[in-house]
């Protein structure tokens, strides 16, 4: 996944814990380098690189606790705690 800044949302994190989020971009990192090295060898492949990048932040269009999402494919999910969202994530791309 790229999560690329996790507050935790409304369901806010200490702020020691959000310094340690850049592990939540290292999926999203990995997939870009990998792309990047076989576009640059020129392999005869067919490459489809999908990269679910986000931010969990507080805003006034941050979902809330409670709230229900309507997934990409149709599927309704209600928000329990805004700082699961790294499966929201994955589920969606």
């Amino acid at each position: 996944k790229g999560v690329c800044f996790d507050t935790g949302g409304l369901d806010i994190k200490p702020s020691s814990g959000m310094l340690l989020m850049k592990k939540d971009r290292g999926g999203a990192a990995n997939v870009l380098g990998l792309a990047s090295m076989v576009m640059a060898a020129k392999l005869h492949v067919r490459l489809r690189v999908l990269i679910p990048a986000v931010e969990n932040s507080i805003a006034g269009n941050a979902f809330r606790p409670g709230d229900v999402l309507r997934s990409r494919k149709g599927i309704t999910v209600e928000i329990g705690n805004t700082d699961a969202e790294g499966r929201l994530v994955l589920a969606d791309a």
